[in-house]
């Protein structure tokens, strides 16, 4: 996986675009848990390659990532501060491969139910304010109330629903009644 990760950091294209399908690989023939270290290391060089200018390497990065989810357990959620709005943020992406492998990676993290009760607000949150199309958010949101109702919190005060504060922010954009902007004609008959 080191070299793969150093192909992965060249400054060629082509050397990169090797280095992160070699990478890809490797996570999906690994079947062992990744450690702490490994995890950090590989999210620190994925993050850098989702920013790529070669759309190629920006998705194969992702599906490097979904391997690597399934690998990391536990340790990947250190880093879903940094990913998730990297991720959702290639949801927007001008090519549909990148947006198609951000939506898997989403998927594949929305499939840990664990993960939606330490992100489930903040993660939704996040998908709102990159204005995804409303056929996406309908897909994610339907996985995320499958995941919802299966959440007990264990001391009762928890809750999987978006709190009042974050709709606010959209609720703020109200237009001001039609009555404040009408004001009274004043028409004048006469003549002269």
């Amino acid at each position: 996986m080191e070299e793969a990760l150093e192909m992965a950091r060249a400054k060629d294209t082509k050397e990169r675009m090797a280095g992160v399908e070699r990478l890809h690989q490797v996570l999906e023939g690994t079947t062992r848990s990744l450690s702490v270290s490994e995890v950090t290391t590989l999210v620190d060089a994925c993050m850098d390659l989702l920013k790529d200018t070669n759309f190629r390497v920006s998705q194969v990065a992702l599906q490097a990532l979904s391997a690597a989810a399934v690998l990391s357990g536990e340790h990947l959620k250190l880093h879903f501060n940094g990913i998730v709005p990297a991720v959702v943020e290639r949801l927007g992406d001008g090519k549909q491969p990148v947006r198609d492998a951000a939506r898997q990676f989403l998927v594949t993290l929305m499939e840990w139910r664990e993960m939606y009760t330490q992100v489930g607000p903040q993660f939704r949150e996040e998908l709102h304010r990159h204005h995804l199309p409303s056929s996406m958010m309908k897909e994610i949101n339907v996985r995320l109330e499958k995941i919802e109702p299966k959440i007990q919190p264990s001391d009762g005060v928890g809750s999987p629903h978006i709190s009042a504060d974050t709709r606010s922010s959209s609720a703020s954009h109200k237009k001001s009644s039609p009555k404040n902007k009408i004001a009274p004609r004043e028409t004048s008959f006469s003549s002269g």
